[in-house]
């Protein structure tokens, strides 16, 4: 393979060429491995939608009082909390996700609310949640914007795996008019020193790229790049999602048009060439609904976590697919469609990488 910053190269390849490529990347996969594609069955627990940032393509975050049609959540409610876990035991969920905005607790509201539930800090409240969560054998995966190495250190013994999306390095994103204009926790360096960190300490990861947000090709390529240079310094990254921007009513971000399809093919095969085996490549199911057999041309290995009753609060508006429709699709092409934790299965008994702690509640849902 040519030199991953050859961008002249990864540009001039059709998307027939890349199947090509993917197909031949995926058959040095031991025989079990290469026709499969894996998915998560999980829930979300949203715990707050405060953020620090104001990305102007995110419905989720924390709206100022004039622009808030729906509520606000401070903190998710202690009883919508144990019915959504219920509800999770009942569809024999392995993965919880815990997500919220960024630095929620810079607020005085959600600090408030923290004092009243008899927490001194927002870590502790998530760490309480993440114990509670292995009482019942769910598997927390958190993903709770920037974090600190002390933080991240402190949450690990907690969690089967934990991500942070890298979204894009490109600086124009934060000048006047980017998306990232008002958006400090979204600053490269702020995101790159939070996924070594997550190496330093051993902690499956997940990140991602996101796409039709006002970067270019040459960006998305040195992404990839660079999420590459870092795990085989680390070691850590379980998959990449390549997710693409969907709009919606009620943000600030109209792109003048949104990205094609064919861009999104693209980058997902160019990921698994750049990634070769090492590391999954996902794609969500419910932001390229028709296009699933493409994508599994493209050589993707994950569907990511597919929830049978809670929503993608992210993007509301787009549904998870049913399992049994995700099945067929995946038969068609030759695939089995095979269902995973959230810490993948070469990270259980590789050095320092599973705490145990959740060993035994791996040991307990096999």
């Amino acid at each position: 393979m040519r030199k991953i910053r050859d961008i002249k190269y990864f540009k001039s390849l059709s998307l027939k060429k890349i199947k090509e490529k993917v197909k031949e990347i995926k058959t040095q996969l031991p025989s079990e491995e290469h026709d499969a594609i894996t998915f998560s069955k999980n829930f979300t627990l949203s715990l707050s939608n405060y953020c620090q940032n104001q990305c102007g393509y995110c419905f989720y975050n924390y709206k100022v009082p004039k622009m808030s049609g729906e509520g606000n959540v401070v903190l998710l409610d202690n009883d919508q909390m144990v019915n959504l876990i219920q509800k999770a035991i009942q569809y024999n969920c392995k993965e919880a996700l815990i997500m919220s905005g960024e630095r929620v607790d810079n607020f005085q509201e959600v600090r408030d609310e923290l004092e009243r539930r008899g927490c001194s800090e927002y870590i502790e409240f998530v760490k309480d949640i993440c114990n509670y969560l292995l009482d019942f054998n769910l598997l927390p995966h958190i993903n709770l914007g920037e974090l600190t190495f002390e933080e991240l250190k402190e949450l690990k013994p907690y969690n089967a795996s934990m991500g942070l999306m890298l979204e894009s390095t490109s600086l124009r994103l934060f000048e006047k008019g980017g998306v990232h204009e008002f958006s400090p926790g979204k600053l490269p360096e702020k995101r790159i020193r939070h996924i070594k960190n997550a190496g330093k300490l051993k902690i499956p990861f997940t990140t991602g790229l996101l796409l039709g947000i006002g970067e270019t090709f040459e960006n998305r390529i040195n992404d990839l790049a660079l999420i590459k240079n870092i795990h085989e310094e680390y070691g850590h990254i379980q998959e990449v999602i390549i997710q693409n921007f969907v709009y919606k009513e009620g943000i600030s971000y109209r792109p003048k048009k949104q990205i094609e399809i064919k861009q999104i093919l693209k980058i997902t095969g160019l990921a698994k060439i750049i990634f070769q085996n090492e590391i999954s490549v996902q794609v969500p199911p419910n932001l390229i609904k028709g296009y699933e057999n493409e994508f599994i041309k493209m050589g993707i290995d994950d569907f990511g976590g597919i929830s049978p009753f809670s929503i993608d609060y992210i993007n509301p508006e787009k549904s998870w697919p049913q399992i049994d429709y995700l099945k067929k699709i995946c038969e068609q092409e030759g695939f089995k469609l095979q269902e995973r934790l959230p810490i993948y299965d070469k990270f259980i008994n590789k050095v320092g990488f599973c705490p145990e702690n959740i060993k035994k509640r791996i040991d307990n849902i096999i």
